[in-house]
């Protein structure tokens, strides 16, 4: 019995061996290309603020919205007046030339730094540009915005507005 398991061990061993082939297997080969695509760093530059310039309320209770939009045109509602400049705020963004360059503006509050009262600001800017050039002098782009000034507010508000750029 020994003897038939040693005989079938030996065969399937040598069926095996014959299943593998003896000599050099055929390799394939390919070539592929590797590309990288480099933009430069993007750069904002604040280069004017963005201001309301002065709204007079006419006392009746409510609240007042004030608006600026991205060119520069002031929007002030009936019981205020909105005499002065009033500016958009105005960015610069340099990177690389025909790169799509994706805009993000927070909403924040403007303080009164007398009382802590606040104002609520929601800026209105471009979604995204396309630069026109690499580095200087970049693109330019305005922040507009609007403001809910309730009735009771009195003296000067000021904030920060966080502004992001990004490739796209």
């Amino acid at each position: 019995m020994i003897k038939i398991l040693r005989t079938t061990y030996s065969l399937a061993a040598l069926a095996l061996l014959g299943a593998v082939p003896f000599g050099a297997a055929h390799a394939a080969q390919t070539t592929i290309q590797a590309k990288a695509n480099v933009v430069k760093s993007l750069t904002l530059t604040k280069k004017q603020d963005l201001d309301f310039g002065t709204v007079t309320l006419s006392g009746a209770a409510g609240i007042y919205t004030v608006s600026i939009s991205q060119a520069g045109v002031l929007s002030c509602p009936s019981g205020a007046t909105c005499p002065g400049a009033a500016l958009p705020g105005v960015m610069n963004v340099q990177g690389s030339n025909q790169q799509l360059v994706r805009i993000t503006v927070a909403s924040g509050n403007l303080v009164n730094s007398i009382d802590g009262s606040t104002i609520p600001l929601t800026p209105d800017a471009p979604a995204t540009i396309t630069l026109t050039n690499s580095g200087f002098p970049g693109k330019d782009f305005n922040i507009g915005g609007s403001i809910d000034i309730p009735s009771t507010a009195d003296g000067t508000y000021a904030g920060n507005i966080v502004v992001t750029v990004e490739y796209q």
